[in-house]
């Protein structure tokens, strides 16, 4: 009878260390479904590394909690993420070309305009713009501007500053703005503008900048033109600078490409492997068109539809319909349905817009390392920067000065079983709760047993 007790104790306490022993469960390299080495030619102790297009269509979860980086050794190394801003715009003066106009009434190009005069503005180069107004009486001066012939990249303008001589006496007046692609088409930027110069003893107010707000580019809005009211005397300019527009650096964004899922002439739906946390949606048509559509998005695959916008597509001229703003909520599907017209033989392709990451890791332990990701069980593992890089030493370590960690082959790890896997919690709870059971079941047959054995002697006694 000494054994089987024993034998019974042993089980239960078998049983019982392994369910505690569950508990030190560490994370290893295959429990996520794949990975990149990285290659660190630098010996900081931190290194970043900006996170690879495929991680973010592979990962388990859509505020990427399973992304980890691990040693030589399979331990994970403390990282942090951080949203990649853009370089910060600061304010620049750009001298633009300046080309004074002679303005010349014409003849009316259309009948019944009473009360409006065309006129055309010519400058010695022979450059004509012509234009209607009101009251061309009161239009002074004009000025044609242009960028600089070597600047080829986009100018966000944010005010022009006019340079004149300094008035004999004190002068107020006003100015308009107009803006064209093609010296045809004139769209206002800012009317009756108020400039000024006064003087009083020692002391002068100039008033000689004019809020513009809009993009200047070789390729868009290449032209503008400063039009003076008129003033006895008259005011004449000597150059023109545009001041850049100053902000905040926006978060980068990355484009994760969509598949199209279904399609038929009523029609189609594009999918993420992933829910994508989005911020915008962009839809490009194959070919020059114009399609009014429908919009909906889902979360996951078994959520219901919800609307999103109803909208036209269009692509005509090399532009294209803007992109269309998402709040950042997890979208695992688009559906497309034409408004009065059928989809396109190609369709149009669709792609989401979400924020860019790279993580910042201390490089603990020996490499190589391991950037790994895709795992369902994971829990969030990031730290915060303040906890990986102490601000005093951020004084002296810029983050945006540490060595880039580069990506190199991939790994195949755990499989895509790992997106689906069982959350760490339920895992330990499911296993603990099956050692218990296998306890008392191993207990009811060892006390089966006991139960058989002391009535088979019990028997044999009453015989004897």
């Amino acid at each position: 009878m000494k054994w089987m007790k024993a034998v019974l104790c042993s089980v239960l306490l078998a049983t019982t260390g392994a369910a505690i022993g569950s508990d030190d469960l560490r994370e290893a390299p295959v429990d996520y479904v794949q990975g990149v080495m990285l290659e660190t030619t630098s010996t900081s102790p931190w290194h970043r590394v900006a996170l690879p297009q495929a991680l973010y269509q592979s990962t388990a979860w859509p505020d990427l909690r399973d992304v980890r980086v691990f040693n030589h050794q399979g331990d994970v190394v403390p990282f942090t993420l951080e949203a990649q801003k853009s370089q910060p715009v600061t304010p620049e003066a750009v001298t633009l070309r300046l080309f004074p106009l002679a303005m010349s009434p014409v003849a009316p190009r259309k009948e019944g305009q009473e009360g409006t005069v065309a006129f055309v503005l010519r400058s010695t180069s022979g450059v004509e713009i012509h234009l209607e107004s009101d009251d061309v009486n009161s239009l002074g001066q004009s000025y044609l501007l242009m960028l600089p012939e070597t600047m080829k990249d986009s100018l966000y303008l944010a005010q022009l500053r006019l340079n004149w001589n300094t008035p004999a006496g004190n002068w107020q007046g006003k100015a308009s703005v107009y803006a064209s692609h093609d010296l045809r088409d004139w769209q206002p930027v800012q009317q009756d503008a108020p400039l000024m110069d006064l003087t009083q003893g020692n002391d002068r107010l100039k008033m000689d900048a004019i809020n513009a707000s809009l993009t200047l580019s070789a390729q868009g809005t290449r032209y503008l033109l400063v039009i003076l009211d008129s003033q006895s005397p008259a005011l004449t300019l000597n150059s023109v600078s545009a001041i850049a527009d100053s902000s905040e650096p926006e978060s980068e964004r990355i484009v994760v490409n969509a598949r199209a899922d279904k399609a038929g002439n009523d029609d189609a739906v594009w999918r993420w492997t992933q829910p994508q946390p989005l911020s915008a949606l962009r839809i490009e048509l194959a070919e020059d068109a114009v399609l009014p559509v429908e919009l909906s998005w889902r979360s996951a695959e078994n959520a219901p539809w919800q609307p999103l916008t109803k909208t036209v597509l269009y692509r005509l001229d090399g532009k294209r319909s803007d992109d269309i703003p998402l709040s950042g909520q997890p979208v695992e599907a688009v559906r497309m349905i034409p408004v009065n017209a059928r989809l396109p033989q190609t369709l149009p392709a669709l792609s989401g817009v979400r924020d860019s990451y790279q993580l910042i890791f201390n490089a603990q332990g020996k490499g190589p390392y391991m950037l790994a990701w895709g795992n369902r069980a994971a829990q969030k593992a990031d730290i915060t920067m303040d906890m990986l890089i102490p601000a005093s030493l951020r004084k002296l370590q810029d983050v945006d000065d540490l060595p880039w960690a580069e990506p190199q082959e991939s790994v195949t790890l755990g499989g895509e079983a790992r997106l689906t896997a069982t959350s760490v919690a339920e895992q330990r709870s499911l296993w603990k709760t099956l050692l218990v059971w296998g306890a008392l079941i191993v207990g009811v047959a060892v006390l089966a047993l006991m139960a058989w054995r002391l009535w088979r002697e019990v028997k044999k006694d009453g015989a004897a």
